[in-house]
C-alpha cells in the first residue's frame, strides 16, 4: 500500500500544507477532478494571545479568536477556493462549536452528506494560548469525538464515492481501525491516498498500515 505523507509548517493545525504531484497504481491526481475524498477532524480553534505578559493566577488582557480548523476541514476548504468540490467525511455535534463549523462549512456550497451530526457528540476543540511573542504558551485539545464517531462503520457508507475518486485523503485524527479501514478500502481501488501526520505522536498511526 503505497501512502504519500505531507509536509506541513505547523503539524498541529495543518494550516499550510505543501502539495506535491501523486502518482500510485498508474492514477494521476488532477486537481481540476472534483470528486476527492477528505476524511478527517473539523475543529473549532480558539487562539488566545494575551497584550502584556500574563501573570500565573489571574486573567490577562488580550485578544481571543475563533477560527475554523481541523487539517482535513483546512485541506477541503483550500481545495474548494481552488475550484475543486471535495467531499468531507467527518463528525460534528449540535453545541455551539458545531454549528460554528456547520455554518461556515455551508457557505462553501461543499456537500454535508458526509458529515455525521449526532446531539451526543462533543465537537472537537482545540484551545491554544500564546505569549506575546506569538509562540504557543500551552494548548488543550479536545478532540476524541473524532476517534469514536469516525468509525469504520460510517466510513464504509460512502464506499461508492471513495471507490469513485481520484484520490483520498486522510488525517491522524483517526483511529487506528478507521485510518486501516479507509486506506485499505482506497489501495484496493487503486485509489492514491495521502496522508496528513497531524502531529508527531498521531503520525505513528500509519507507521502499522503504510507497506
Amino acid at each position: 500500500m503505497k501512502i504519500n505523507i505531507s509536509e506541513t509548517s505547523n503539524p498541529h493545525h495543518g494550516a499550510y500544507t505543501r502539495l506535491h504531484p501523486v502518482v500510485a497504481s498508474g492514477r494521476e491526481l488532477e486537481h481540476e477532478d472534483p470528486e476527492a475524498v477528505i476524511i478527517g477532524g473539523m475543529v473549532l480553534d480558539i487562539h488566545a494571545t494575551p497584550s502584556v505578559h500574563a501573570n500565573p493566577g489571574t486573567t490577562t488582557p488580550g485578544k481571543v479568536f475563533y477560527m475554523q480548523g481541523g487539517v482535513a476541514r483546512n485541506v477541503a476548504e483550500c481545495m474548494s477556493k481552488l475550484g475543486a468540490k471535495p467531499y468531507m467525511i467527518s463528525a460534528l455535534g449540535f453545541d455551539m462549536a458545531g454549528n460554528l463549523l456547520l455554518e461556515q462549512w455551508k457557505t462553501t456550497g461543499l456537500s454535508k452528506e458526509g458529515i455525521l451530526k449526532n446531539k451526543d457528540i462533543e465537537t472537537p476543540v482545540v484551545c491554544n494560548i500564546f505569549d506575546v511573542n506569538g509562540e504557543v504558551a500551552a494548548g488543550v485539545a479536545s478532540v476524541e469525538a473524532l476517534e469514536k464517531y469516525l468509525t469504520p462503520d460510517w466510513i464504509l457508507r460512502f464506499k461508492s464515492t471513495l471507490l469513485s475518486a481520484p484520490v483520498l485523503m486522510v488525517d491522524a485524527n483517526l483511529s487506528g481501525p478507521s485510518l486501516e479501514a479507509s486506506c485499505r478500502m482506497a489501495a484496493d481501488a487503486g485509489c492514491p491516498i495521502w496522508f496528513e501526520p497531524v502531529s508527531v505522536t498521531k503520525s505513528r498511526r500509519i507507521s502499522t498500515i503504510a507497506k
